[in-house]
């Protein structure tokens, strides 16, 4: 059985989540929309529903071999993946997932209105994203310009400070190796406040069925803080009942609601979310 561990973002939790909203509906179909190598979702969710058939869809070619190599060494015969210019515009599907994706488009908007776009009637969206002034992206922001400045290098090879690094990526510059869901490179442009992303799904057409929160804390010192089984269970749940706002990731269930949508979307981000993405982008050697 394929195994799911906690993490510092939840997941399990998230694994647990859509697992069992898939056992609530009846469906037949699944699209992961930007599913990376498909190991820690798509692949044990086509495990526990034999009876599906789980599509995913990414930009890299790469990823999608490794994606299609894992579960073809698992038998998951209910599997398919493919660039996202391989999947037939026609097709529809019960449930459409979008984890961890939203944040890395230049317009969310338009992305939200091509997922609304592959929903069959009735169908739902399941739409993860983190809380772009929660913990995590916040310790995130104060980390990128230690890196930039050497700070992290430097930190990461002091007695007691090892776990600062993250794979190799301070010791050989290698920003793949703090990719470990794909191997395309695509940092965080979107920082997203709940109410503006709730606007943006009232924009889309979408109405919100079900919300949940991912995770309490998360980002640099709070993953070294919480590294047991026991307290990054504790961070996955003791975000339940928080605030939104106080939390660092959400989970939200989507559905089309009677109004229609915006037909197209120009996305317009504060000045702390242009400097954020600057330096995100400067960080991961990407350009704006």
């Amino acid at each position: 059985m394929l195994d799911v561990p906690e993490n510092i973002h939840g997941n399990n939790k998230r694994f647990l989540f859509i697992r069992s909203l898939l056992e609530s509906r009846s469906c037949t179909s699944v699209l992961d929309v930007g599913c990376g190598n498909g190991i820690h979702l798509t692949a044990p969710l086509a495990e526990a529903f034999p009876q599906i058939m789980f599509v995913g869809i990414d930009s890299d070619a790469a990823t999608m071999k490794i994606a299609e190599d894992f579960a073809h060494k698992h038998h998951l015969t209910n599997t398919r993946f493919c660039v996202d210019a391989e999947l037939n515009s026609e097709e529809k599907f019960d449930v459409v997932i979008a984890s961890e994706v939203i944040e890395h488009v230049e317009e969310p908007g338009n992305f939200l209105l091509f997922l609304r776009s592959k929903l069959r009637e009735g169908g739902i969206i399941i739409l993860t994203t983190p809380n772009g002034y929660g913990a995590f992206e916040i310790m995130t922001a104060l980390e990128t310009p230690l890196h930039l400045l050497g700070v992290m290098n430097i930190l990461s090879k002091l007695p007691g400070l090892r776990s600062l690094k993250v794979g190799k990526s301070y010791d050989t510059g290698n920003v793949a190796d703090l990719q470990a869901d794909t191997l395309a490179i695509s940092p965080h442009v979107n920082f997203f406040s709940y109410q503006r992303l709730l606007t943006l799904f009232r924009e889309a057409g979408l109405h919100l069925l079900q919300y949940r929160p991912r995770a309490l804390f998360g980002g640099l010192g709070f993953q070294q803080l919480l590294r047991s089984e026991d307290a990054l269970r504790w961070n996955a749940y003791a975000s339940d009942g928080k605030s939104p706002y106080l939390v660092s990731g959400w989970m939200f269930v989507l559905e089309k609601s009677t109004r229609e949508p915006q037909q197209h979307f120009s996305y317009h981000r504060r000045f702390n979310e242009r400097i954020r993405r600057a330096l995100t982008a400067k960080r991961w050697g990407t350009t704006t």
